[in-house]
């Protein structure tokens, strides 16, 4: 088998390219953690519709406001095509997105994206070896989830070096918002959601987190992260079509919903 075939192979195991009627995407989303209403219940399915023309337009006067962040421009996208979560009608309570785990926020973009555009989303990309163009196929649904790890709701715990067992919850929509508002370097964004985030400390919980050790920072802010569940947008390999070259492309979250 020449590259070109051993290229067409590798593509048509990502996807199919030739035109089919797919089944309709499903709009029900199972969140990680979901949300509490207010009587105490805790509400994990969502329902999600594609994004229209209205959609887009919205979105980019949104964009043109400027200095807006990927979590508030998230927020605002989340709100339009975000239907329910549980009995929660998101159009009347729109705060409700904000108070999501990134990782649940995460999944409703992943949903979204795929209602929008079905699963396969289509990349020209120029091979960086002989610089031709390659159509590459990338099945979106095939990308990884990072599960929520057995034992973890809401709230996370670990141990510090001297033995103090510190509680916190998962960062959610506002966590990262208010960080990236408040917060000029990645040091005090730490400091923001520690305080934020960690729920059995007395007093100013940002005093405390400035004053830990470098190390339990470090091992809070990694326990947060590693928590955290959600779809892992990434690296995906092609191969090109003509001189057989296999070569990364990296995807996120702006070339998932804009192409």
């Amino acid at each position: 088998m020449d590259a070109s075939a051993e290229a067409n192979a590798l593509n048509a195991v990502m996807s199919d390219p030739v035109p089919q009627i797919a089944a309709p995407p499903n709009p029900v989303v199972e969140l990680y953690v979901g949300v509490a209403d207010p009587s105490g219940d805790w509400q994990k399915t969502a329902i999600v519709r594609e994004l229209t023309g209205a959609d887009e337009e919205a979105l980019a006067s949104f964009e043109a406001k400027g200095s807006v962040g990927y979590a508030d421009y998230m927020s605002f996208l989340l709100r339009r095509a975000v239907e329910s979560i549980g009995h929660i009608n998101v159009k009347q309570e729109p705060g409700v997105i904000d108070s999501l785990i990134i990782g649940d926020r995460d999944k409703l973009f992943m949903a979204i994206v795929e209602a929008t555009y079905g699963n396969i989303r289509e990349y020209q990309v120029d091979c960086p070896s002989c610089e031709q163009p390659n159509d590459v196929f990338v099945d979106i649904s095939t990308f990884p989830e990072k599960p929520l790890k057995e034992g973890i709701g809401p709230k996370v715990s670990t141990t510090l070096k001297d033995g103090t067992v510190v509680e916190f919850r998962l960062p959610n929509g506002q966590d990262s918002i208010e960080a990236i508002k408040t917060s000029k370097t990645a040091a005090e964004q730490n400091t923001y959601l520690l305080s934020r985030c960690v729920t059995n400390v007395t007093g100013n919980t940002s005093i405390w987190a400035k004053e830990l050790g470098l190390a339990d920072r470090s091992k809070l802010i990694k326990t947060l992260l590693d928590a955290q569940p959600g779809p892992e947008i990434g690296e995906v390999k092609a191969q090109c079509a003509d001189c057989g070259h296999e070569f990364p492309i990296m995807l996120d979250w702006a070339s998932l919903l804009l192409g």
